[in-house]
């Protein structure tokens, strides 16, 4: 699910071990859920919840290239048939988008949708192939590491836990992870976009390490990410005041039921390409 959530950075990845121990059954609700023994463990336990659940709201609260990020929205992040929605508030403007059976529309200003979208139209369809479309694209594709079902998709492919334990988390029992992520592993899962190669070259060869927090409930469903991407934008060449970037992930009411469904056929129009 490439394209389902928005803005933002890059990766989270786990494996390895943490200390010596063997995995644990989901607790019940209210109990402080045990620790896992190594990352394999707590991945097929965590994907197993998720792809059950499928649904969840979620807020996004970060910076990026020196910009502040707010966002909050609901999706189904498994299931024959995942969709998101999202509004978000980038460096004070508010943007609503939403991708619904693998098709990207974007609400703009009315002012904006006058010349941008054919009639007018307050939704804008978005032509992958178009630039826009590619940039956005891009954006939504790192923003993607927020869907936990991607998180905890690359958990499998390369990095280590450093630490766990069992704590509380806006008042509730959770296990605690952190984690180092070995860039030069992941960068063939990475959502990259449209990186020139040499800028890959330099991620891979950079020896560069994100510094990861999951915290999972109970029921072993995620209910926060934190991810530190600096290191990332520093091997990246990113300019030295852009190099800043970080994200948090906050997620709750699994399984609840989500509206997210394409805008209305006669609010939506095609994006106007530059001519």
């Amino acid at each position: 699910m490439r394209k389902i959530a928005l803005l933002a950075g890059a990766l989270a990845l786990v494996a390895g071990t943490t200390a010596c121990g063997s995995t644990a059954e989901s607790g019940q609700a209210g109990e402080t859920p045990a620790l896992f023994g190594n990352a394999q463990e707590l991945v097929l336990a965590s994907s197993g919840k998720t792809g059950q659940a499928q649904t969840a709201k979620f807020t996004l609260t970060g910076s990026v290239a020196g910009q502040p990020l707010d966002a909050s929205g609901e999706g189904r992040f498994a299931g024959p048939s995942p969709a998101m929605s999202m509004t978000m508030t980038v460096a004070g403007q508010s943007q609503e988008m939403r991708v619904v059976d693998e098709v990207l529309y974007l609400k703009l200003p009315p002012e904006q949708a006058a010349r941008a979208v054919e009639g007018g139209k307050p939704w804008a369809k978005v032509p992958e192939d178009s630039e826009v479309g590619k940039a956005i694209g891009a954006s939504m594709d790192q923003a993607a590491q927020g869907d936990p079902t991607q998180i905890l998709e690359q958990i499998q492919q390369a990095g280590t836990i450093t630490r766990s334990e069992q704590t509380t988390l806006d008042g509730q029992p959770v296990s605690h992870y952190w984690v180092n992520l070995d860039v030069a592993k992941a960068t063939d899962t990475l959502n990259t976009g449209e990186l020139p190669p040499e800028v890959l070259d330099k991620l891979k060869n950079s020896g560069a390490v994100i510094p990861v927090e999951i915290w999972l409930d109970s029921d072993q469903l995620p209910v926060q990410v934190t991810q530190d991407l600096t290191q990332v934008m520093q091997a990246a060449g990113a300019p030295a005041g852009s190099q800043n970037a970080t994200m948090t992930m906050k997620y709750r009411d699994w399984g609840a039921p989500v509206d997210v469904a394409a805008p209305p056929a006669d609010q939506v129009g095609e994006l106007k390409t530059a001519s």
